[in-house]
């Protein structure tokens, strides 16, 4: 029997990279059903297309998770279709090229603040909408960065996001012990997703920075190797498992 077997799963961001090794992961820990959401429709749907060719349930959502009224609804049409939700994996996130704080316009800054912490707040505020109405407890795990810990440089949006993220997750955490419902971060070093290669096959230059700097073997981490964390998170084996930020880097990171 799988970590997952039988639980309804959220994951965003789950269009490649990170979410949708996750995707899979728990789909093949024997998910009941995983329900995909990420802006971009066509790698999306491909995704939720390699989890059911793996005997998996999946559904594919096509949304922006800074809308409230798309998140609300995700969440209220997957709970209604499957009889509730158990676990969710808030994943979804972008960056931007570096940029000093001086010379950063408002309009970036506010882009990746929406979408890496903002669409956290939104995904939580309806998760955990459902998981107390239903009374039976539930994990959340949200995506944060090795720069909720240690500045990103040239990244005063990006390292502002991180951080809020871990602060959410803490206060999720102790706010709802009593409700049984568990939340946790992952804190992912150097990973190779599309996001890392922005769009393209070779890395991008922060990228190459980041391998020198924060990655013990210089080598990118495999996203399975993280999303392994996430779903491990969301098992019953973690269940003493609350608030805490987990880095998942190979060591590039000690605290």
């Amino acid at each position: 029997m799988g970590s997952s077997q039988g639980k309804v799963v959220l994951v965003t961001g789950a269009a490649g990279g990170i979410g949708a090794a996750a995707a899979l992961l728990f789909a093949t820990e024997g998910a009941a059903h995983v329900a995909l959401a990420d802006r971009d429709a066509d790698r999306l749907e491909a995704s939720a297309g390699v989890v059911r060719d793996s005997g998996g349930s999946a559904s594919a959502h096509a949304f922006d998770v800074t809308d409230e009224a798309a998140v609300a609804a995700w969440v209220d049409g997957v709970a209604a279709a499957h009889g509730r939700i158990d676990c969710a994996f808030n994943n979804a996130g972008i960056s931007q090229p570096s940029t000093p704080l001086h010379e950063m316009e408002r309009e970036a800054f506010e882009e990746v603040i929406a979408v890496n912490l903002t669409s956290v707040f939104l995904c939580l505020k309806h998760e955990l909408r459902h998981l107390v109405a239903q009374g039976t407890g539930g994990a959340i795990v949200n995506t944060s960065s090795g720069a909720g810990l240690v500045p990103a440089p040239g990244q005063p949006h990006y390292t502002a996001a991180k951080h809020g993220v871990l602060g959410l997750t803490r206060l999720v955490a102790r706010e709802y012990l009593r409700n049984e419902i568990r939340c946790n971060a992952i804190l992912p070093g150097i990973t190779d997703t599309p996001m890392l290669r922005g769009g393209g096959e070779d890395l991008t230059d922060r990228a190459r920075e980041g391998l020198r700097k924060f990655s013990p073997t210089g080598e990118l981490l495999d996203p399975t190797e993280v999303a392994a964390a996430a779903v491990w998170l969301c098992s019953d084996a973690a269940r003493r498992i609350n608030g805490q930020s987990i880095v998942v880097d190979g060591g590039g990171i000690l605290h």
